[in-house]
């Protein structure tokens, strides 16, 4: 009999192990180090997402094949400000896209019209970011294209996305720096808009967020983010990450915990791992 009862405990075990659900699949999103421009790229459960490609040609294609990156299962622009798409077309030669979305504002600028011919070349699937759209990527992450009335004084129209996986998600913020949005549940990590500038900074949108990892993708030359605008950031409690000094930064998360590093690539294109810097989970 109590060789029967440790055999059901042990099949009892063995059964949970077996059926029970795993860790949850790893998420990391590349703020990659462009310069002063945008560019993003979400890997998850085996998928590719980049959103916007940086203000020259080669860089952001550089930084897909450093990591033999093929193809995308998704490409969003999400303005035509140059700093997103000086990278587009070479991207796009240099991978495979199969699913483009901009904002389909891009027909009053010349490049655009050859933007267009490789999606119809190509047969790329193409079609706008709408505003209330959530797109799923991978198995546990979203990006949802958050509703906004901004058209900013440059004339650029900005989508605002929000990246989301479990209970972590991520704001990336372009040009305005208080859009008229609602954001509803936390963000833990927030992309700081106009790369840092003073005039794009809005202290009680910040406070309104509260996040506790502010990025800013910025350029080495030139005077840098504005120092108030990362003052002000730091006085809220965010930790500030400039690509300029860290290079490229990196997100990992479960969903229920996230961990920031940062990676730099050589002059001979290889990438080192220069640091991990904190796990911790949302909130």
């Amino acid at each position: 009999m109590k060789r029967f009862h440790i055999l059901i405990i042990f099949t009892s075990i063995l059964l949970l192990l077996v059926f029970s659900p795993g860790t949850a699949e790893e998420t990391t999103i590349h703020v990659i180090d462009v310069g002063t421009g945008d560019a993003v790229l979400v890997e998850t459960a085996g998928t590719y997402t980049l959103i916007d490609a940086g203000p020259d040609r080669n860089t952001t294609a550089a930084y897909l094949s450093d990591h033999n990156i093929t193809a995308l299962d998704l490409f969003l622009v999400t303005s035509m400000d140059p700093g997103k798409t000086g990278g587009i077309l070479e991207v796009m030669n240099r991978t495979v896209v199969h699913d483009y979305r901009d904002t389909g504002t891009g027909q009053v600028y010349p490049y655009y019209g050859r933007v267009l011919e490789k999606i119809q070349n190509e047969s790329i699937p193409h079609s706008p970011l709408t505003a209330g759209d959530i797109i799923s990527i991978g198995k546990d992450a979203s990006i949802e294209v958050i509703p906004a009335n901004q058209t900013d004084q440059t004339g650029y129209d900005e989508a605002v996305l929000k990246i989301t996986v479990g209970n972590v998600s991520m704001l990336l913020l372009s040009q305005n720096g208080s859009p008229d949005i609602s954001i509803p549940d936390p963000i833990q990590i927030l992309r700081v808009p106009d790369h840092g500038s003073r005039e794009a900074y809005d202290a009680g949108f910040i406070h309104r967020l509260k996040p506790e990892v502010a990025v800013i993708s910025v350029g080495r030359i030139g005077k840098g983010p504005n120092k108030a605008t990362v003052m002000g950031l730091e006085a809220v409690g965010a930790e500030v990450f400039q690509t300029d000094i860290r290079g490229t930064i990196l997100i990992t998360t479960d969903g229920e915990k996230y961990t920031t590093g940062s990676t730099r690539t050589s002059p001979a294109g290889s990438i080192s791992l220069i640091s991990v810097i904190e796990t911790r989970p949302p909130g």
